[in-house]
């Protein structure tokens, strides 16, 4: 500490309990807006001011809420995820299995969500960037241009995840939504059904959703099948709008003998409709969802479905992450296999 420094921290040292950050920039001849930028955004202002107003808010007991560690060492020991949601379980298990691994490493989490909408991703992202996260985790692949220009103007490791893109300039670990839903199809196909509808989640701002729905075409078409506009629906992931969706698909003509659901949560509406308007399934219709929730293998009959590898995702991010921050290789491509689970709710088609 400077001999004027330490002199001011002396002369303007408050009770612990009072120490503002006014105090701290004064101490620090420096303005109350630098010194809050020393203290939260360091990598913008120069070392010998950085000194002094650590120097003076360790001398006068200043600390923000959680960052002794960062005062001491630069580093906060957070990283920052933005997730689409927070009401769907599967997301709740890839953070539960990355916070687990950061936390073996002496990291923590910070979550926020963006309602599946690119620009509430900037805002979000920006913030956990000032909060001084040394890692961000995001959803898919494709985000904000502003955002991919942000992420690499500061150099923060980041890891795309529910994707993988072996061509992109960021980590990513997940799987290749495109191609997962081929096994989907051809099971249905191979089964004999020919009429396959699909109930996709909102594509925009989504590129998962959007890659599914990419997928059923492609895997539809390589089977001499095609996906009419009457047999696709979008809808938001909840229960009701899954049974909204079928009410609309049995109004078809020819109504559909299979539906495929972006997610179990729309296909766990379908088959509530279905109970609701007496339609057996499989006989009547087939239905898969995508996820493999938990509740999937209690309904009767069990849910055929797509199984996440939410957990491996986590726990393959957080040691990247860790790797990346511990000086290893910046870019990782990381693809997990994601199963088709076979149970009770496809059969063949109604003769």
């Amino acid at each position: 500490m400077t001999a004027r420094t330490e002199s001011a921290a002396r002369t303007h040292r408050p009770d612990t309990r009072r120490t503002s950050l006014k105090d701290v920039a004064r101490a620090a001849g420096v303005s109350v807006a630098t010194a809050s930028r020393a203290l939260s955004q360091p990598d913008i202002v120069n070392d010998a001011t950085l000194r002094r107003v650590h120097d003076a808010a360790n001398a006068l007991g200043y600390m923000p809420d959680g960052a002794a560690r960062a005062l001491r060492s630069r580093r906060s020991r957070l990283i920052g995820t933005v997730l689409p949601t927070l009401d769907y379980a599967i997301y709740n298990n890839l953070i539960a299995a990355l916070q687990q691994i950061l936390g073996e490493h002496g990291y923590s989490l910070l979550v926020t969500s963006s309602g599946y909408n690119h620009a509430e991703e900037l805002r979000q992202s920006r913030t956990l960037i000032e909060r001084g996260v040394e890692g961000l985790v995001l959803i898919g692949g494709n985000h904000h241009p502003d955002l991919c220009s942000l992420l690499k103007a500061r150099r923060i490791p980041v890891v795309d995840t529910y994707v993988y893109s072996p061509d992109s300039e960021r980590s990513c670990v997940g799987f290749d939504n495109e191609t997962v839903v081929v096994k989907v199809i051809n099971h249905l196909v191979d089964i004999g059904h020919t009429r396959i509808a699909m109930i996709a989640g909102i594509t925009h701002d989504n590129d998962r959703a959007s890659d599914r729905v990419e997928g059923v075409r492609k895997a539809l078409a390589a089977r001499g099948l095609g996906l009419p506009d009457r047999y696709l629906i979008e809808k938001p992931y909840k229960i009701a709008a899954g049974r909204q969706a079928l009410r609309s698909l049995l109004a078809a003509d020819p109504m559909p003998t299979a539906v495929f659901c972006g997610s179990d949560v729309l296909a766990f509406g379908v088959l509530a409709e279905c109970a609701e308007q007496g339609i057996r399934v499989p006989d009547e219709l087939s239905v898969v969802g995508f996820d493999n929730l938990e509740f999937c293998a209690h309904f009767h009959p069990g849910l055929t479905t797509i199984e996440v590898p939410a957990a491996t995702m986590g726990q393959e991010t957080g040691r990247h992450l860790i790797a990346r921050l511990s000086g290893k290789p910046e870019v990782e491509h990381v693809e997990l296999e994601a199963n088709l689970i076979l149970r009770g709710t496809t059969g063949p088609p109604p003769r």
